[in-house]
């Protein structure tokens, strides 16, 4: 009800700063689904990301335009958002990849739902499977472990051994 959202959101900036942690918190634990569903994501937290990122379900693109609500009716609000990104890109860039890849693989995904969140994206849904694919591949190949170091399915930079 309206009378019980004022109560607990007493202005516009109080409901938007709301909305700014929830999206933070549903970010968080979709991670940890991700890790807890995938034995791959388990042991990668950069692949962990990726995976909670590109779900497509409806609440996520909910709770992205309220990102984008908070961000034009007030900038300042983001600054959870900052802080939290800041941190998750200083802990994936300790994984072996370093920075350089953990940037590329990020924007490249952040690139990925901004286009969609703007319906600006040009993808097909194909286009978009082969690239949600490809981004997947590159933060697998950050942090190799024995998940995915499965017959048939060899480690970025591993010897390879020519006999059959």
């Amino acid at each position: 009800s309206k009378g019980g959202l004022l109560y607990h959101f007493p202005t516009k900036e109080a409901l938007l700063a709301g909305m700014v942690e929830r999206y933070l918190a549903v970010l968080d634990r979709r991670r940890a689904d991700a890790a807890e569903s995938n034995p791959d994501a388990a042991a990668n937290p950069l692949l962990a990301h990726v995976i909670a990122l590109l779900e497509t379900a409806d609440e996520k693109r909910a709770l992205g335009s309220a990102l984008v609500a908070a961000a034009a009716g007030e900038p300042a609000l983001l600054n959870a958002c900052r802080d939290h990104y800041g941190g998750t890109l200083e802990r994936l860039s300790a994984l072996p990849c370093g920075f350089d890849r953990t940037a590329v693989v990020l924007l490249a995904v952040d690139g990925l739902l901004l286009g969609e969140l703007l319906r600006i994206s040009p993808f097909t849904p194909e286009q978009r499977a082969r690239a949600v694919d490809a981004l997947i591949r590159a933060a697998r190949d950050c942090l190799p472990t024995p998940a995915t170091n499965l017959p048939g399915t060899p480690l970025r930079n591993a010897p390879t051994d020519p006999t059959p």
